[in-house]
């Protein structure tokens, strides 16, 4: 049954693509034996559908293997219920020798934004090591695009064996990585803000998610750091810009730096200006930055949805805004799209720029 098959795995993309492939032939052997009349044309119709559904199909298929937009069955059809596993097939999200640390799954009961959601944690090597037994470990959140998951962005961004190599190159201490949920109201995209009387997006992340991973392992309060990808970096940076004693660095990746409201958001800020730029990091950058800030700007000139080009594409701004500003970096890249081949190679120098900038 389709169901059963896992819609990330390369079962599916290699069945379908055979089938996109052969259903043309198939069509052309059988075109010339149906009937020359009305039910003849209504078959050869149906089948020229049939051949362009299965192309499409196949194609959206492929695209979600590359970005992980849905991570299952159930997350694409809407039927994820909060609470359900963050990780939704077999594949494995670090090689069984503890080599690459170790995944524990806790449940979050929010207190402040009344969120239930079940949190991915990573536990570097080091972490069941008895020479670390009384440490406390530096944070790292880690923040996936709209739509995606806790385990697409952490297979994707191979965070595993990356942060496995900065910590054993020295680049930076051993940490814990922290990647809950960003989609607490799905299908809505809540762009991680607390919505009037609505989800309290911002509140989970930033208070209930940080409270409870303090609760349940060896961490830090302090020198938390944020990276994220896409909708991940503009949270990311906004998550630093709006809690800086909380969180002491952020990287965004291939992000945007707008406040922005699609059919995807819904009204978020209550026709508020002034709830808006609280929750843009581009606003924040030019008019409200008078703490220390550590912020790393990941993009590609390529990038049309992150650097300059559709409406929200605001990267090349935030770049020009943060010039001068001590603390901001940036890493432009001359060329690459919105994907996660162009950005994967940059999270090795992004987590040694934290290491070296922010505590972790």
């Amino acid at each position: 049954m389709l169901w059963s098959v896992s819609l990330t795995g390369a079962p599916l993309e290699i069945v379908l693509a055979v089938i996109a492939l052969g259903l043309p032939i198939l069509v052309a052997l059988l075109w010339r034996r149906l009937p020359a009349r009305m039910v003849g044309g209504l078959l050869r119709v149906l089948m020229i559908i049939g051949c362009q559904a299965i192309a499409i199909f196949a194609v959206a298929v492929a695209v979600n293997r590359s970005f992980e937009f849905y991570d299952s069955w159930d997350d694409l059809l809407g039927r994820q219920q909060p609470g359900q596993a963050v990780i939704s097939d077999d594949s494995p999200l670090v090689q069984a020798d503890g080599s690459q640390g170790s995944i524990k799954i806790i449940t979050v009961h929010g207190k402040v934004s009344g969120v239930t959601e079940r949190v991915l944690v990573w536990l570097p090597p080091q972490y069941r090591e008895h020479a670390y037994a009384k440490v406390k470990f530096p944070v790292l959140m880690a923040l996936h695009g709209e739509p995606g998951t806790p385990a697409g962005i952490f297979r994707k961004l191979d965070l595993a064996a990356n942060a496995a190599q900065a910590i054993d190159s020295g680049k930076v201490q051993p940490f814990v990585a922290v990647i809950p949920p960003v989609a607490i109201a799905a299908p809505r995209d809540t762009e991680r803000t607390d919505v009037p009387h609505e989800p309290q997006a911002d509140s989970w992340l930033a208070t209930d998610v940080k409270e409870d991973v303090i609760r349940h392992f060896r961490v830090t309060p302090d020198h938390w750091s944020g990276i994220g990808w896409s909708t991940g970096g503009f949270c990311a940076a906004k998550m630093l810009l709006k809690h800086p004693t909380s969180f002491s660095g952020a990287v965004s990746i291939g992000g945007y730096f707008n406040a922005e409201e699609d059919h995807s958001t819904g009204e978020l800020f209550n026709h508020s200006r002034v709830l808006r730029n609280q929750n843009s990091p581009l606003w924040l950058l030019r008019h409200s930055l008078t703490y220390p800030v550590h912020l790393l700007i990941v993009t590609s000139k390529a990038d049309r949805e992150s650097w300059n080009g559709v409406f929200y594409a605001d990267a090349k701004q935030a770049v020009a805004a943060a010039a001068g500003i001590p603390g901001v970096g940036t890493m432009i890249l001359p060329s690459g799209g919105h994907n996660f081949s162009t950005y994967a190679p940059t999270i090795v120098p992004a987590l040694s720029w934290l290491g070296a900038n922010s505590g972790l």
